[in-house]
């Protein structure tokens, strides 16, 4: 049975590891027939995974996620079926490389205020020029044998309850929204954004809303929805059954646009695969009216 996945991440992300060929030859052993690689902030795949695309059974959507902030809290902002020039996205990426770059020091030194031993040339060489990453922060964390008795790092090794996932989890339980590393970033607003998206003739959709906030999914979505957001993510990694069949009935409920996607990063989600989007043949068929219009 062919799959779909909408949310996906190729080396153009920082914290994603493959090549966007490999990503799609990844997606057609995995039986994925239509899918967006949605870069962080970035539309450098776009053209490439369309060229790679064009003499194999697989449908290519443009697609791209944003950081960005909506009352006081900040989101995940994924755009589909853009085209053009893409000269906004581009300059997009070069405003958000600065913003992020200039908190990597307060990051840096939240972790070490922590009793955490980091090797920082070490660290700037593994980002290979890029803005290092949490997770990378994490993997010299964790290697670092200065820091092994150290008592906040045991549940992220061997049999530890953080353990399945240990770079992804430590950047959760440390820089996520309330954790001691957390270092708030001035993102665009989404509004901004979801005009942005929709200047270049695409479709703003909201990703994962259970991964940015736990309660109140959908008062949530009534305000993003009055500023333009056009869909949402219902089908996720993130979601249970429960808030799935939930945002389910919202989207349809208000005329929104329903979609799906693994979030796939390589080795930083290694238990998250390409194409484990869950959703059944009954919202399958949203889904496909989604692509119809993205597609058009």
């Amino acid at each position: 049975m062919s799959k779909i996945d909408l949310h996906m991440h190729s080396e153009f992300s920082l914290d994603a590891d493959l090549p966007v060929e490999i990503l799609i030859d990844r997606c057609l052993a995995n039986q994925v027939s239509t899918l967006a690689i949605t870069d962080h902030n970035s539309v450098n795949s776009v053209h490439i995974a369309k060229k790679y695309a064009q003499d194999k059974d697989v449908t290519v959507l443009s697609g791209i996620e944003i950081d960005c902030s909506f009352q006081g809290g900040n989101y995940h902002l994924l755009g589909y079926g853009f085209n053009g020039d893409m000269t906004d996205f581009h300059d997009l990426e070069k405003l958000i490389t600065k913003l992020q770059a200039d908190v990597v020091p307060v990051k840096l030194q939240k972790l070490k205020n922590l009793g955490f031993w980091l090797d920082e040339d070490h660290l700037y060489q593994l980002a290979k020029g890029n803005i290092p990453q949490e997770e990378q922060m994490a993997e010299l964390i964790l290697e670092d044998e200065r820091n092994i008795p150290h008592p906040l790092l045991s549940v992220y090794r061997g049999d530890g309850a953080r353990a399945d996932m240990p770079l992804i989890n430590f950047y959760w339980d440390f820089f996520g929204a309330g954790k001691p590393c957390h270092t708030p970033v001035a993102y665009p607003a989404l509004t901004d954004m979801v005009s942005l998206i929709k200047s270049n003739n695409g479709i703003p959709i909201i990703a994962h809303i259970g991964a940015n906030v736990k309660t109140e999914h959908l008062n949530v979505l009534d305000e993003m929805k009055a500023v333009g957001v056009m869909g949402v993510e219902v089908f996720s990694s993130y979601h249970d059954a429960e808030l799935a069949n939930k945002l389910y009935g919202y989207a349809l409920e208000n005329d929104l646009f329903v979609t799906c996607g693994s979030d796939f990063h390589g080795k930083n989600k290694p238990k998250i695969e390409v194409g484990t989007c869950n959703y059944d043949s009954i919202s399958e068929k949203s889904i496909k009216q989604f692509l119809e219009s993205a597609l058009a």
